[in-house]
């Protein structure tokens, strides 16, 4: 195939090659869903509500909630996990992109970064709290898969305890309105689980900010008068 010389066949090829190689065409095609963008707040209702009454333990998730203790919780020590951050009722703010989605919690002003221009986890990042998350969109709908989480548990009283072998896929669905958002998540957990099991919880839209958190060491409450 020949290609035309001169100042309009260069201008031809120039725009064909920029209609694919833009930068703004990419990420026009990997933000998803900028309608997830803001600050959502928890249902009042207790969260337990909207857990499975029965889980599928295994008989090591049996003997790890058995011994269970509420002194040894790490959350005494100002430690929150996924689990805790997932369950609590403080308000979460998301901020969509087209490599990453940041996940901003008022509770322990935790940070998670879903990267959406990654498709496996991390070798070199090492087990944390919240784990190494990767995202996609699945139409309007943000999918964020994670992994190398340490072992921690979902209920605060430890009935739900997950492994450090968990994954765990969060679908985030807005409602046609835009005004409420359902986190569906599944926790994946063949150490402590039969099979997977899923639970839901919504969040609607809120003009409440980001407000500041603080916990101390040894106590219950903040130390913020």
């Amino acid at each position: 195939m020949s290609v035309r010389s001169g100042p309009a066949g260069f201008i031809l090829i120039f725009s064909i090659f920029g209609l694919f190689s833009s930068p703004i065409f990419a990420a026009d095609a990997n933000t998803g869903n900028p309608a997830l963008a803001g600050i959502w707040l928890p249902d009042s209702a207790d969260y337990r509500d909207q857990l499975p009454k029965e889980l599928p333990y295994s008989e090591d998730g049996h003997e790890t909630v058995r011994n269970y203790n509420h002194a040894d919780d790490p959350v005494l020590k100002c430690l929150q996990d996924w689990g805790r951050i997932s369950t609590v009722s403080f308000p979460l703010e998301i901020i969509p992109g087209d490599r990453q989605v940041t996940l901003l919690y008022e509770y322990g002003h935790n940070v998670r970064r879903a990267f959406m221009d990654r498709d496996d986890f991390s070798a070199n990042y090492p087990p944390s709290l919240m784990g190494y998350s990767i995202g996609y969109w699945d139409k309007d709908v943000l999918v964020v898969e994670t992994a190398k989480l340490m072992a921690g548990q979902v209920y605060e009283q430890g009935i739900a305890p997950y492994s450090a072998d968990v994954k765990i896929t969060e679908r985030f669905i807005l409602s046609e309105d835009d005004a409420v958002l359902t986190i569906e998540r599944t926790i994946d957990d063949p150490v402590n689980y039969t099979h997977p099991w899923t639970w839901t919880r919504e969040l609607t839209r809120s003009e409440w900010d980001i407000f500041p958190y603080d916990c101390t060491v040894g106590s219950y409450g903040s130390s913020l008068q």
